[in-house]
């Protein structure tokens, strides 16, 4: 081990004693330590845990051993508006003195679908689950029955959940599978082609003429790094699918008011025929959406003929979730305009001092974003440009990945593999302490590459 390598570890040691006492004790009581895979923050590889976080206020968390951290994970995005908004708080407080659930219709659902449904270009009517992975999993199903097609296309390490309907190339982007236990990829219908591949995806089209049923795929690679989408992308595939009735399913549960107030479709000025959300239109509690067309969503009405079965979950339209995404949109579309844009700039200008910092140290590395989501690729070599998902998953040097994801630990910033997302609580005083410790960081990996 490099000596450099030895003292980071050592510093990560001493400074959380007590996370790394809970993390031997989570690996006795869950798989891996973790319920959610990716939340071992990359140091499983280096011998040690991740910080188990305890509280947490505007742009920062404070994990058990009271160290504080400059947050830009946010929750897997979620946190638009920052930790333990009041507004939100104060809602969550209020319907808590009348129950957490009650299993039953309620008011609260009808004003968080109203707001949904008039803020996003596609949406005339929707439905609540509780997860992102419910969503996309419905929205197929609602797609297959609508058109009587049965294959699926989705994007090369696009992120729709772990369901069992789409959980197909995402990390394993060439052989495309993720999972055992799951159907081939013949099996569950499902084609697949890569993020900004117009012939690509014209191909694929030619080759299952007549049985695609929707194409599921995020407006900007979310987990698959913020790639922007190139010029003419988005609009030849909405172009492509009209043409061939198929139904383009926009996976927003990452891009859904982040990028606008009219979440991606809005920022692009493309509409879908379905959308799926979740994230920030929870306010940071279990949310899921299906939403789109009224005569695709109107085949869950079994009441009028329809034949596709939604459950929703116990949890679906719980009052709690649906008190805190009403704060939470009421919050973003407040002076929304000026609100967006300044999110959005502060995104750019981070990215760009990021790739001249790559640039001035000659890391073999990428700054990519989209608005307020931005991510850093590492790469085993130098790489000019990068324009598909499959690119970066092929290239991607996870020992340098690891190392930088302690190296900014020990420095007091909470990103996940590259970086992540930016809130409206992020400050300037918190930029010019990130942009050192990124550099520092950024110094020392390329020096010991």
């Amino acid at each position: 081990m490099s000596k450099w390598l030895e003292q980071e570890k050592s510093n990560y040691k001493k400074n959380h004693q007590k996370s790394l006492a809970a993390w031997k004790k989570a690996n006795e009581l869950f798989p891996a330590g973790v319920s959610h895979n990716i939340r071992d923050f990359h140091m499983t590889p280096l011998g040690l845990g991740p910080p188990f976080i305890s509280k947490g206020r505007d742009a920062r968390v404070i994990d058990i051993d009271g160290n504080s951290y400059i947050d830009y994970w946010l929750t897997h995005g979620a946190a638009i508006l920052g930790h333990a908004h009041e507004t939100i708080m104060k809602a969550i407080a209020k319907q808590l003195h009348f129950s957490n659930h009650f299993g039953m219709v309620n008011e609260q659902a009808l004003t968080l679908a109203s707001k949904i449904r008039d803020a996003t270009p596609s949406i005339e009517k929707l439905r609540f689950c509780t997860t992102g992975t419910e969503a996309t999993m419905y929205a197929s199903r609602l797609a297959r029955a609508f058109t009587k097609k049965k294959k699926i296309a989705k994007i090369r390490a696009g992120w729709h959940g772990g369901n069992d309907t789409l959980f197909y190339y995402v990390k394993h982007v060439e052989k495309g599978m993720e999972s055992s236990g799951l159907k081939t990829q013949v099996e569950a219908d499902i084609v697949s082609f890569d993020y900004n591949d117009i012939d690509g995806f014209r191909n694929i089209l030619k080759e299952n003429k007549n049985e695609i049923a929707a194409v599921v795929m995020e407006p900007v690679l979310g987990a698959g790094g913020a790639i922007p989408p190139r010029d003419g992308f988005l609009e030849i595939v909405r172009e492509e699918t009209d043409r061939n009735d198929i139904i383009l399913i926009y996976d927003e549960i990452i891009t859904g008011f982040r990028l606008s107030f009219n979440s991606g479709q809005g920022y692009f000025g493309i509409t879908p025929d379905m959308t799926t959300m979740g994230k920030i239109v929870g306010g940071g509690t279990p949310i899921g959406v299906i939403g789109g067309r009224d005569d695709i969503l109107e085949q869950a009405n079994l009441q009028k003929d329809g034949k596709v079965w939604i459950g929703g979950g116990t949890f679906s339209g719980n009052p709690v979730s649906m008190v805190a995404g009403i704060a939470t949109i009421d919050a973003l579309e407040k002076n929304k305009t000026e609100f967006y844009e300044s999110l959005n700039n502060n995104g750019e200008k981070i990215t760009i001092e990021l790739q001249e910092l790559l640039d001035k140290y000659e890391a073999p590395a990428i700054a990519t974003n989209v608005g307020s989501m931005i991510c850093i690729h590492w790469f085993r070599e130098k790489i000019s440009d990068i324009r598909t998902g499959t690119e970066v998953k092929l290239n991607l040097d996870n020992d340098k990945v690891n190392k930088f994801q302690l190296l900014m630990f020990n420095r007091n910033v909470l990103i996940r593999s590259g970086f992540g997302y930016l809130s409206v609580k992020h400050t300037k005083d918190d930029f010019e302490k990130t942009i050192n410790a990124l550099e520092d960081s950024i110094k020392i990996i390329t020096k010991n590459s």
